[in-house]
This record gives C-alpha cells, structure tokens and sequence, in this order.
C-alpha cells in the first residue's frame, strides 16, 4: 500500500511547527500585553514586555520568546531533511537559524525600560538587544527568498519570491520610517514571516519526500 504525501509524522511536524510556534508568540505576547498596562500593540515593540524592569519580563523572555524560536529551529532541521542538499539551501538554512539565534539572544538581553534607552542614555546590553533584532529580520527575509529559489520544481512560491522579498522589505522599512506605529509594523512583519514559513511547510509535507 502506498503512503499519501501526509501519512508520516514528519510532514504533519513541517505543517505544525510553524503554526505552533506563531501561535506561541501571539498568544504569549497577547496574554502578557493584557496584563500590563498601557502597553500598545500599535507603538511598542513587543520586546517592551520583557524590558529592564517590566512585571513580566521574564516569563516574556523565557517562556514566551526563547520557546517560540525553538520551535523554528526544530522546523528548520526537519526542512533540512526535505531539501536538496545544496550550497545555496545550506546558505539560507543558516541564514535562517541566525535569524532564530538573533532573536533568542535578543531575548537573553533585555533591551532597557521601555525599549527606547530613557534619559540616560542606552546601555550596552540595550543597544546588543536592538542591534540582534535589527538584523535578525533582514536575515529571515533574505534566508526564505534564497531558500524558495532552492525548491526543484516550479512552483508558485518561486514565483512569489521577489514580490514576497519586497513585501516584508516594505514592513520592516515601516518600522524605521513609522515610528509610533512600530509595534503593528512589527507585528505584520513576523506575521509576513511565519506565512512564508507555514507555505514552505505545506509545500515540502506534500511536495518533496525525504
């Protein structure tokens, strides 16, 4: 009897894991939010939840944003297995796991009260904080654009590629550009992200076998 492209538990995971781990930081990011006050989801940065001093920094860091970039690296090695090995994939594969890394070690330093330095000035773990996310986001843009042109077979995700390059370009640019509305610009960025995640998912469960 012949297996359908979804019957092993390794295809289910490369649905799963990208899901799971947006529905992580959101629910994580959303819970935490309602429990503080005069947080923003439109001006602050979600990092301000775990800020020097915030009341749930912590569980914010550790059990909220540390736990959401584990489970993308566990969806990265099981695409790993499903991709060519290639220069190019391995490029981006790695690209991608420093865009995690980045993010995990943002989450390990804390940026300071309320994510803009304050009246004194910014410290160094700060500025080390603003430094990894700033370039963690190009990577993850750049990381799934090579990595989709790696795919065998045509698809409509290489078509997308460069328009889908420019899309999440364009929200991280917001995020400079639009300052008080840096929270939602960020948001819609990672949402751009984990979409493209979820559709590389979907496509090496059904289309590529290990």
């Amino acid at each position: 009897m012949r297996s359908g492209p979804l019957r092993d538990t390794a295809s289910w995971a490369l649905i799963a894991l990208p899901v799971i781990s947006g529905l992580w930081l959101a629910i994580g990011v959303g819970v935490l939010a309602a429990l503080s006050p005069g947080y923003s989801h439109v001006s602050h940065f979600m990092s301000v939840l775990g800020a020097a001093g915030a009341p749930y920094a912590a569980w914010t860091n550790y059990a909220v944003f540390i736990p959401t970039e584990l489970w993308v690296l566990v969806f990265l090695a099981l695409l790993n297995a499903r991709l060519p090995d290639r220069r190019l994939t391995r490029v981006s594969l790695i690209l991608l796991a420093t865009y995690a890394g980045l993010l995990m070690l943002a989450a390990g330093l804390p940026c300071d009260a309320g994510c803009n330095g304050g009246d004194d000035g910014q410290s160094t773990v700060h500025i080390a904080h603003m430094i990894a996310a700033a370039v963690a986001y190009p990577l993850a843009l750049i990381g799934v654009f090579l990595l989709v042109l790696t795919l065998p077979k045509p698809s409509l995700l290489r078509r997308l590629a460069l328009p889908s390059l420019a899309v999440g370009g364009g929200l991280f640019g917001a995020i400079i550009a639009v300052p008080e509305a840096q929270g939602l610009f960020q948001r819609l960025l990672e949402a751009w992200i984990y979409a493209q995640f979820i559709a590389l998912g979907v496509h090496a469960a059904l289309c590529l076998r290990p």
